[in-house]
């Protein structure tokens, strides 16, 4: 017997109307993140990280997800700035669904198995896993991602330049798998006046006396993402006669000091954001707030530098977990919403828009996890001075791409639901919302270009990518590479020539410019990177890779014509069935 409730959900949605589609398990239903698993995560450990993203991908999907909606509207951090008495607590309120979510995602071992591992894994477990974990949570709760990142960042602050003391303290609780022993991390850069020029940062540090390693922190941070968290990791300048980042040194400043007292922290009010409001985000004071110098008092900004690295991919990860659910609920809602007599999935501008979303998100996962693979092999040691420097730069050009993809595939996502997909019952507004600020955090697309720009001033990184791309197009070899191997020799040839060009240009030309080198960049090393992932495929996937690769290049490095050829259906028509269910 139909309950009222379900006869009110038929009228709802009725006969063409779709319900908003009901995900069992974010990873199993993933044939291509499956792929990239079986790419990176060696035979003697594969089984047991199957099995840890299989448990976690079902969480996400189900009680994560049905939790996300509550937090992002009526349930979002709350400040609670005074106790009864008038005393100032700044503490920070969260509802219980978001709790949970905080419970399950942490003792999943997003953070923790980096450093303790999976039971029975016989080796270190590395970053690429938890970026698999977070792609998946991403796909629901990209605000909860935000608070792991730091933790993240945190953690590898401390085990990789803290004193013993630091460590012991409180590296087990920022890398806890108990939530009951967790001490969540948190950043605090941005001031009022500097923004992303953090070396326009006046937070002052002084010395305790008698207390090595001890300051006393007074300042403002103007946007504290994570506020109220255990221990934050700030930014704060030792040395007034030194100007811009060589003045800052590197600090952990705990809520609550180790004698059980309340740190002289307080938070003048939670940010209103568009979006990811599942963090809190807020203006904090230290008011002579104690913390502990993390490594040398020097190279403060040096050491943020590299844990901005693992922000960076996070946030890279967090866009294309997101572009997958959308991708996820478009082809699901074009599916089974019918207009003119049929599915309007079968209408070829609806196959345009699906396919390309299905390419650029795919296209961006198979890069972004190829690049991840750098990063863990040059933070073991394993890889060279050049793999090093691919990897920062390819970090910095693909948190730029993927920023800014995002935007247009969640937005595409909207425009297939029709005016369904504007509407608070689909998840496709909050996607829309959360994917807006992953273009700002972590570094604005002018801000990544500059670092470009630096790094192509200092490490001649644009002369290490034209090197590396050359070697590796010579790789290439199956038939169907051929044309677009021809193409990518060209380009590469260019982006040489241009980077020459800039380099040998004044200062506004260079930053003026920089941006469109970046974009030629990215797009070339998408594409070699799409090829030899189909040249890798076995025989039932190559095609369809290959198909994919097309389209990136059709896309990217369109012919210039004034008249399309009529009589050629377009690639994301003819091989729909392919680009979408793999067929």
């Amino acid at each position: 017997m139909r309950s009222i409730q379900q006869e009110i959900d038929k009228k709802t949605y009725g006969p063409n109307i779709p319900e908003p589609a009901q995900w069992k398990d974010f990873y199993r239903e993933d044939d291509h993140i499956q792929e990239v698993v079986k790419r990176y995560i060696s035979d003697e450990w594969r089984n047991q990280a199957e099995r840890e993203l299989t448990f976690f991908g079902k969480t996400v999907a189900q009680s994560i997800d049905s939790r996300a909606a509550f937090t992002d509207g009526e349930g979002k951090p709350k400040l609670r700035r005074f106790d009864r008495l008038g005393q100032d607590i700044s503490k920070v309120e969260t509802n219980l669904g978001y709790q949970q979510t905080i419970k399950e995602t942490y003792e999943s071992g997003i953070v923790g198995y980096l450093y303790h591992g999976i039971d029975d894994v016989p080796r270190q477990v590395p970053y690429m896993f938890s970026f698999l974990q977070g792609y998946l949570l991403s796909q629901s709760e990209p605000g909860v991602y935000c608070p792991v990142t730091l933790t993240l960042s945190a953690a590898h602050l401390v085990s990789r330049f803290g004193s013993d003391e630091l460590k012991e303290r409180y590296l087990t609780g920022l890398t806890a798998l108990s939530a009951d022993h967790l001490y969540e991390g948190a950043t605090w850069l941005t001031e009022r006046q500097g923004g992303s020029d953090v070396g326009a940062n006046e937070t002052v540090a002084e010395p305790v006396a008698e207390r090595e390693g001890v300051y006393k922190l007074t300042g403002e941070k103007f946007f504290a993402s994570n506020a109220g968290a255990m221990v934050a990791t700030v930014l704060a300048r030792v040395d007034l006669e030194k100007r811009g980042t060589r003045g800052l040194a590197l600090f952990l400043v705990p809520w609550t000091k180790p004698d059980g007292e309340r740190n002289t922290i307080s938070i003048r009010r939670l940010k209103e954001k568009l979006g990811v409001n599942a963090v809190p985000s807020a203006e904090v004071l230290l008011d002579g707030a104690e913390g502990y110098l993390i490594g040398d008092v020097d190279k403060g900004f040096k050491y943020m530098a590299e844990a901005l690295n693992i922000s960076r991919i996070c946030n890279a990860i967090a866009a294309v977990g997101i572009m997958k659910r959308a991708v996820k609920e478009a082809q699901h809602y074009t599916d089974n919403r019918k207009a003119f007599g049929q599915a309007i999935q079968q209408y070829p501008m609806v196959k345009q828009t699906l396919a390309r979303m299905a390419m650029e998100t795919e296209v961006n996962i198979d890069a972004l996890f190829e690049v991840i693979d750098w990063f863990d092999q040059t933070l073991n040691g394993q890889g060279d001075g050049e793999k090093a420097i691919l990897s920062r730069m390819m970090i910095s050009l693909l948190k730029y791409r993927t920023g800014e993809v995002v935007k247009g595939v969640t937005h595409d996502a909207i425009e297939l639901h029709g005016g369904n997909g504007f509407i608070e019952e689909y998840v496709t507004p909050r996607l829309l919302r959360d994917a807006q600020v992953l273009s700002v955090w972590e570094g604005t697309a002018n801000v990544l270009g500059l670092d470009l720009l630096r790094m192509m001033k200092k490490e001649q990184a644009h002369e290490v990518f034209v090197g590396f791309m050359r070697r590796e197009l010579h790789t290439l070899t199956h038939p169907n590479a051929t044309e677009t191997v021809v193409l990518l020799k060209r380009k590469t040839d260019e982006i040489e020539q241009f980077a020459q060009g800039i380099l040998q240009a004044d200062e506004p030309q260079q930053t003026y410019y920089v941006k469109q080198l970046a974009d030629r960049m990215v797009d070339t090393f998408q594409l070699l990177v799409s090829l030899q992932v189909a040249q890798q495929e076995g025989a039932t996937g190559q095609q369809r890779k290959f198909v994919v690769a097309d389209l990136f290049r059709e896309v990217h490095f369109p012919a210039i014509t004034e008249v399309p050829n009529l009589n050629k259906m377009p690639i994301e028509v003819e091989f729909f069935e392919s680009i979408l269910r793999k067929k």
